[in-house]
């Protein structure tokens, strides 16, 4: 059996990290335990910020805008870092540093899908972005990111410098909406069930399951 994942996501999101790991979970353990089975994830493009300049802004300002005052944020991302450390991520101080517009990292995922390495860019930049402290917004941490990979550094100008990709990520992006997609992260599971927000690995198994008893009715 195949099962296709489409997921919905934003590497600024800390839920779509924490989602992913636990996501990556429960695919290693269904895998392990059904190794007929093969399940196959694309990554879908889905701006948390899409009005930002495209050289970002400071992320501690941009948390202050976006959500209120700044014990609120403090205490958000208190939370949060708090969870993620439950699932084995270690989160930097997520309020200083910057906060980048996504789309070109959303161009160069699908970019890497060429290199069949989309998940894995998603997690450099994730790992960069939460983890390191990062300016994803510098061409510098880009390339060193696609290197990282065994990925040319030139991809990143030819991406730059691809109107037909940027269209279809627009496009796609757009096509979520339409789905109903409206926060990250957002699942969809053999173009047929939906899950939203970064739900345990037990929930995914679940749906594993599912699909798996219908496939076989």
């Amino acid at each position: 059996m195949e099962t296709t994942i489409s997921i919905y996501s934003d590497v600024v999101c800390p839920w779509c990290y924490i989602g992913k790991k636990r996501l990556e979970k429960a695919i290693e353990s269904w895998e392990s335990d059904h190794p007929e089975d093969k399940i196959k994830v694309s990554w879908k493009p889905f701006q948390l910020n899409p009005d930002l300049p495209e050289d970002g802004e400071d992320r501690e300002s941009h948390m202050v805008k976006k959500f209120g005052s700044l014990d609120r944020v403090k205490m958000m991302t208190q939370r949060v870092s708090d969870i993620a450390k439950e699932d084995g991520l270690e989160f930097a101080n997520i309020l200083q540093g910057h906060q980048p517009n996504t789309f070109l990292l959303h161009a160069l995922i699908r970019k890497a899908r060429n290199y069949n390495k989309e998940a894995e860019l998603a997690e450099v930049f994730f790992e960069k972005f939460f983890s390191q402290g990062k300016n994803l917004s510098d061409d510098s941490v880009l390339k060193e990111s696609l290197t990282q990979l065994g990925i040319p550094e030139s991809e990143l100008d030819e991406v730059r410098n691809d109107p037909a990709l940027r269209s279809q990520i627009h496009t796609e992006e757009n096509e979520g909406k339409m789905l109903g997609v409206s926060g990250v992260p957002f699942y969809i599971f053999n173009e047929k069930y939906a899950v939203s927000g970064a739900q345990p690995s037990d929930l995914f198994l679940q749906v594993f399951e599912r699909l798996r008893t219908e496939k076989e009715v």
